[in-house]
């Protein structure tokens, strides 16, 4: 009985451990992965976006720093696919915003296919 107890906790750690990262996402998507420029993009909207959640759940300016990262490691995949979005929408869209990226035609294109295959 002690060793069932003993299993039970460890395996519930094992499936609660690993949230997804930003890297997580890029990797999962090879049209991402390969440019240098799309994956800088995608992890500074990322750490942008996990900013200003920080900011709106009351972080000051000394614990900005720490908040954004706590969230970063909680939610990276989900701040990763959100700054996808966000380029496609905006960097790539019709405001012509990509060369505030550095983000090229072929760069926006890989952008916006990936995004639209994300539901």
């Amino acid at each position: 009985m002690k060793r069932t107890l003993f299993i039970v906790p460890l395996v519930f750690l094992s499936f609660t451990s690993h949230a997804k990262t930003v890297a997580d996402f890029i990797n999962g998507w090879p049209e991402l992965a390969t440019s240098p420029t799309i994956r800088a993009a995608i992890q500074q909207g990322a750490i942008g976006n996990a900013g200003l959640d920080a900011m709106s759940n009351g972080a000051t300016s000394t614990t900005l720093g720490d908040e954004a990262q706590k969230l970063l490691a909680e939610n990276g995949y989900d701040y990763a696919q959100a700054a996808l979005r966000d380029l496609a929408t905006t960097g790539c869209g019709e405001n012509g915003l990509a060369e505030v990226y550095g983000l090229r035609e072929k760069d926006c294109q890989a952008i916006i296919k990936v995004d639209a295959q994300i539901e």
